[in-house]
């Protein structure tokens, strides 16, 4: 009986002894994000097709014919109220490429909605509005070698890329991608401080 209840003691001094040591589960500190952590999850979104399609907006006036030329898109004519409405529709194969589009035919402020591939990096990670959440700034690009011929052909690479601040939030231990954030939205870091992560290569 002695014993047992000095193995009973051993036990429970062993058990404190860890707690003080590494923290019990109820009372650790949740780790901050970091870069390497924040790069996994929104890998994880963009793999499910979600959160990875990116707008840009752009000039060219040969947009229309080579997107048409290779299939991406078709005119579409419509009547409305005795005015004929001309617009730019994805077909089959322009839907497998792209998200979206909104084409003008003045050649001006075109624009394309991505679905990927990419490649991108974390940049900065700063503070959000509540102690529980982080803004991660991105760069990303389109993956030039496994991009879809039919865009490559008509889009420089060059206008295939930005950069979104995407908003994280921690619940309880484990840290989630909650959407990106719009630049009005943004919070500056305070005047002066530092990014607090290095780039990650």
């Amino acid at each position: 009986m002695v014993d047992s209840r000095l193995r009973n003691v051993s036990a429970v001094i062993a058990m404190t002894a860890a707690c003080t040591a590494v923290g019990c589960s109820s009372e650790a500190k949740p780790a901050d994000l970091t870069a390497i952590g924040a790069s996994a999850l929104i890998s994880q979104r963009w793999y499910r097709d979600e959160l990875n399609h990116f707008a840009v907006t752009f000039h060219s006036d040969s947009l229309i014919g080579c997107g048409a030329q290779n299939d991406l898109w078709s005119l579409v004519e419509t009547e409305d109220r005795g005015f004929t409405r001309r617009t730019y529709q994805l077909t089959e194969r322009g839907n497998k490429v792209l998200f979206a589009i909104d084409l003008k035919e003045s050649g001006k402020l075109h624009e394309i909605t991505l679905r990927g591939p990419y490649r991108f990096e974390v940049t900065n990670i700063t503070p959000g509005s509540q102690p529980d959440m982080r803004q991660v700034e991105i760069h990303w690009e389109i993956d030039w070698d496994k991009a879809p011929v039919e865009l490559k052909a008509c889009v420089p690479k060059f206008e295939l890329s930005g950069t979104q601040v995407a908003l994280f939030r921690l619940f309880g231990q484990e840290w989630r991608f909650l959407s990106y954030l719009k630049p009005e939205d943004v919070i500056a870091p305070p005047e002066g401080s530092a990014p607090s992560l290095d780039k990650l290569p």
